[in-house]
């Protein structure tokens, strides 16, 4: 693929916009795959709880609907809106993030070993987590106020504000606490500050020093210390907590090369409530380690279509918050993909377009669609 392989045919209308086909050919595939995997990997845990083995299907269809309307709307609306009012947007996630700890409009649920998490705001018909929002917000966030910052004089202080208020942000995430998506929302912030032009040696040096401090915030949590210990010898718990991890590991051995049949009764018999966070081992079963190639190959192509048309964007902000959208999706894919074969420790990071969950849906579409909304062609040098 090279820059003269972007083609007028490849651009689909809306309106007055043109957006990019081949992009999104790719998400639509990735989301109907998705919905072949869930009923595959969740019928038998419906058809128990719910007496009905599309339970989980129907809901994340009318989910995928919404998202893929939300995505279009992302797609032409103007972002020089979002950039001029990207600190009330802040300021709208802050008091959103707050919210799930308001009683009754959050939500909490306590777990079988007594921890209570806070990551739902409860609006009567449907539930959201603003954790998943926040990591739109704070790319936007970041993007405008490095731009910002970039087109007046340098100066130190000019960090101050927007550092803590990201600092807020993330502590406010961390008390819910959902650890992995604060350190996902950090990376990122890091990814924006060194495209930005920062040192990479400081920001190396900045990372190395807030490392104690997160040894400390896993090793004086028990649950967190646990899934370290369950990380390091899951084999050891693995009639307890380390089940689901090595079911993973079985999973991505029961499926060969070509895989299982779907919804054959075979499959899944170890890796339960695997329609969340664990879909991709249950992926590997169904459809196999080819199935698995094709499946990183269209989001291989993704990624590098959507640097290829980035390459192309002379706006800084569009060119930033294009990269951290695009930087966001990715690691969501490496971190998950590493913690179901136990390269990382369970995070609770969801397979982008392929995992159960509205929340986690709509915030991977909104941010497609603002991907598509940045490389559309009268973007495009």
């Amino acid at each position: 693929m090279n820059e003269r392989s972007i083609k007028s045919s490849e651009f689909w209308t809306i309106g007055t916009h043109v957006i990019d086909l081949p992009l999104l050919y790719a998400v639509l595939i990735l989301l109907f795959a998705g919905l072949a995997i869930l009923y595959s990997a969740s019928s038998v845990v419906a058809q128990r709880d719910f007496e009905n083995s599309f339970y989980y299907v129907k809901k994340q269809a009318i989910w995928i609907g919404l998202s893929f309307l939300a995505m279009l709307i992302a797609s032409v609306f103007p972002l020089k809106v979002l950039q001029k009012y990207s600190n009330l947007l802040m300021i709208l996630n802050l008091v959103l993030l707050t919210f799930v700890f308001v009683p009754f409009i959050g939500k909490s649920v306590e777990t079988h070993y007594g921890r209570t998490f806070h990551r739902w705001i409860n609006l009567g018909f449907l539930q959201f987590q603003p954790s998943e929002l926040a990591k739109i917000i704070i790319i936007i966030y970041v993007s405008a106020t490095l731009v910002k910052i970039h087109e007046v004089e340098f100066h130190w202080k000019s960090f101050g504000l927007p550092i803590f208020t990201l600092s807020l942000a993330i502590l406010l995430i961390m008390a819910e606490p959902a650890f992995g998506t604060s350190l996902e929302v950090l990376f990122i912030i890091l990814i924006l500050v060194y495209i930005y032009g920062f040192q990479i040696r400081k920001l190396i040096l900045g990372f190395i020093s807030i490392l104690p401090l997160l040894a400390l915030l896993i090793y004086k949590v028990g649950y967190r210390k646990k899934r370290i210990e369950i990380w390091l010898d899951p084999y050891k718990y693995r009639y307890d907590e380390g089940h689901q991890l090595v079911s993973s590991f079985r999973s991505f051995y029961e499926g060969g090369f070509f895989g299982n049949p779907l919804a054959t009764g075979y499959s899944h018999r170890y890796l339960t409530y695997s329609h969340t966070d664990f879909i991709l081992p249950t992926f590997v079963e169904d459809f196999g380690y080819f199935g698995f190639l094709v499946l990183m190959s269209i989001i291989c192509f993704i990624m590098l279509r959507v640097f290829l048309l980035l390459k192309k964007v002379d706006d800084p902000f569009y060119f930033l918050l294009g990269v951290g959208l695009i930087s966001l999706i990715i690691l969501q894919v490496l971190i998950n993909s590493f913690v179901v074969t136990g390269i990382l420790p369970i995070t609770g990071i969801s397979f982008p377009f392929l995992s159960y969950g509205g929340s986690s849906l709509l915030t991977t579409m909104i941010s497609f669609g603002l991907i598509l909304n940045i490389t559309k062609k009268e973007n495009l040098s």
